[in-house]
């Protein structure tokens, strides 16, 4: 009888579950650059909220990405301090 280790299950598990993880790597980082590119090409955005939904992006993922293109793309002008 073959007795397999904790770490051997492990990577069965991960390695069966590899087809469904790679795709929904690829559409994260998809929307995490479509959102960033779009973004970096609006002009009308002060530094500091560009920065703040550069974090956003990044750090938040998937959900990030989806709230600026849904919620941060709105043309609003530059606020004057």
């Amino acid at each position: 009888m073959i007795t397999t280790t904790p770490l051997a299950q492990e990577l069965n598990t991960i390695r069966q579950m590899l087809p469904f993880l790679i795709p929904l790597a690829v559409i994260e980082l998809a929307l995490m650059f479509i959102a960033l590119i779009d973004l970096f090409k609006r002009e009308n955005m002060k530094s500091s909220t560009r920065l703040i939904w550069v974090f956003v992006i990044v750090l938040i993922n998937t959900i990030g990405s989806i709230v600026y293109l849904i919620a941060g793309r709105k043309d609003k002008p530059i606020d004057s301090d």
